[in-house]
């Protein structure tokens, strides 16, 4: 049985035109359907149940009258972005499995989303990452119980950003390589602009990852609670607590997980470090971190 969250509660800035109304990116047309019914489309073939997680009730009513049988909840203001709307829409599940994906992906199908569902149950999280390294942002799956934990932790350490589940905020996770499952990097493609609805495109590069790639990491709540330095090493919450980010950048580096690595760059304490970090992801076309 599976949960199904879409998160709908961006503020679509550079999906705007200079000269033009607001436009809300989710009810933007992709052939005959809004892009966030596309995405809707494609959970409701593999979910039970699916959970639209937005920023405020206005917007829940506006979504309603394309998608009525949904669920809609509001995201937790403790969290800032996309967190938001996963924490609020985890603790409205029934379901321990949930897949999670953002409202901007009309390419998605439910072929790509059930390797990540199947997956999970030898893992906390799953989710894709390009072969050049590249981590897809917020498309998922988590085991509710255990995400829900790490998340409150997260909430006391002050975070935001959705990279910090994957990024071994979560023990267990498994990173799928698309192409060896079997379907177009297309399917993948997080729409943030309108010229990107026009040339489809995904230019990956160099291929690093031949394979899919698990980090698994024997810790528990406890062990981050209790700050056991040596069952958390090479995790976000070693990093976070010891201030010291090369024994989670060595992980992902040796593991080809680059954009990982970068992210773990941004956490030192040292200007230095962090523009390295900063120029790696802007070689992945990142220009904000």
């Amino acid at each position: 049985m599976v949960c199904g969250i879409i998160l709908s509660g961006g503020l679509s800035r550079r999906f705007q035109v200079r000269g033009e109304p607001w436009t809300d990116k989710a009810l933007y047309r992709v052939g005959d359907k809004p892009m966030m019914r596309l995405v809707y489309d494609a959970v409701s073939q593999v979910a039970d149940e699916v959970i639209i997680a937005v920023n405020n009730s206005e917007r829940a009513m506006s979504y309603k009258s394309v998608i009525p049988n949904a669920d809609y909840v509001i995201d937790d203001e403790r969290f800032k972005g996309p967190l938001a709307g996963i924490y609020s829409a985890l603790n409205r599940c029934s379901e321990e499995d949930a897949i999670i994906v953002p409202n901007d992906m009309p390419y998605i199908t439910p072929n790509i989303l059930k390797p990540l569902i199947v997956e999970l149950k030898n893992f906390d999280t799953t989710a894709y990452v390009y072969p050049n390294g590249h981590l897809e942002n917020a498309l998922m799956a988590v085991r509710r119980t255990v995400a829900l934990q790490y998340l409150n932790l997260l909430i006391d350490y002050g975070r935001s950003k959705i990279f910090d589940l994957t990024r071994g905020g979560l023990p267990r996770a498994l990173f799928l390589n698309p192409l060896i499952h079997g379907f177009e990097l297309k399917g993948l493609i997080n729409v943030n602009t309108r010229d990107e609805l026009i040339n489809v495109n995904i230019d990956i590069n160099e291929q690093v990852i031949k394979n899919d790639i698990s980090i698994i990491r024997e810790y528990s709540i406890n062990d981050v609670l209790d700050r056991r330095l040596g069952k958390i090493m090479g995790s976000l919450w070693y990093t976070l607590i010891t201030g010291d980010p090369w024994p989670e950048f060595r992980l992902y580096v040796e593991a080809g997980l680059h954009f990982l690595a970068a992210h773990v760059l941004l956490d030192s304490v040292n200007e230095n470090v962090r523009q390295l970090g900063r120029r790696i992801l802007l070689s992945f076309g990142v220009d904000k971190a």
